[in-house]
């Protein structure tokens, strides 16, 4: 995927935490992780990123975005009217309510940005986003929101990228 003018391909990884690695070393400058989070995206399975016009593969441990927080808006009588969610790096936007997934009832994903990468909900968002959460039976849960139910669907643990 490197292009013929490009000098060296970095080894970067996403661990199972979302926590960024180049060249085995922790990405910790929050501009650079920045700039690499919205340089990311998905081909034919595979994750790469572009940056200063070279592309390096991306190794991906679990989900390549993690979400942190859930904003949750209510009519008065306590409805779901929308939920937006803020990624770590970041960015704002709504939920892809259609595209929820769980795998084990232990993990929540969604996909995330104009590129529909998946997104994990870090461990605070879970808690905001699984407080709203309703079941019919226990087993079967979904959001309801504007009035429309949207399932979360259960996914194995071999498709999670």
């Amino acid at each position: 995927m490197a292009g013929s003018r490009q000098k060296h391909t970095y080894d970067y990884h996403i661990d199972s935490r979302g926590n960024w690695f180049c060249e085995g070393n922790p990405v910790t400058d929050r501009q650079l992780f920045c700039m690499l989070s919205h340089s990311l995206y998905e081909q034919r399975g595979s994750f790469f990123l572009r940056c200063e016009g070279e592309v390096h593969p991306v190794r991906v441990a679990d989900a390549p975005l993690w979400i942190r927080y859930v904003y949750v808006k209510q009519d008065l009588p306590g409805r779901l009217t929308a939920i937006d969610i803020q990624l770590e790096d970041g960015r704002r936007e709504p939920l892809a309510a259609e595209t929820l997934t769980t795998v084990d009832n232990v993990a929540i994903y969604c996909r995330a940005t104009r590129r529909k990468l998946k997104a994990r909900f870090g461990k605070v968002a879970y808690y905001e986003l699984a407080q709203h959460l309703q079941s019919d039976d226990g087993s079967n849960y979904y959001l309801e929101i504007a009035n429309r139910r949207y399932p979360l669907f259960a996914e194995s643990t071999d498709s999670l990228t």
